[in-house]
């Protein structure tokens, strides 16, 4: 069993991933758009979107993924519990 410290870093490394899919799948529909809007490729635009709504659907996931398992952490271990 690892420490109430691996285990929060863990649980943190989550969030984390779903900050970072968000703001990639973000910034990939800004481009997207960009694209479509110069209209040089539309096809191509719309599948920059599709992969991009699923970069920011996958950040959500996580996103809720981080909070059920911060919530069971807390809830077990008390709040403090992991922090340095």
């Amino acid at each position: 069993m690892s420490s109430l410290i691996q285990q929060r870093m863990a649980i943190e490394r989550i969030r984390t991933s779903a900050i970072v899919w968000t703001l990639l799948g973000g910034v990939g529909a800004l481009l997207a758009l960009a694209q479509l809007v110069v209209g040089t490729e539309p096809t191509r635009a719309v599948v920059f979107f599709g992969i991009a709504g699923g970069m920011i659907i996958g950040g959500l996931v996580n996103s809720r993924r981080y909070r059920r398992a911060i919530a069971a952490f807390t809830t077990e271990n008390g709040v403090d519990a992991g922090k340095r």
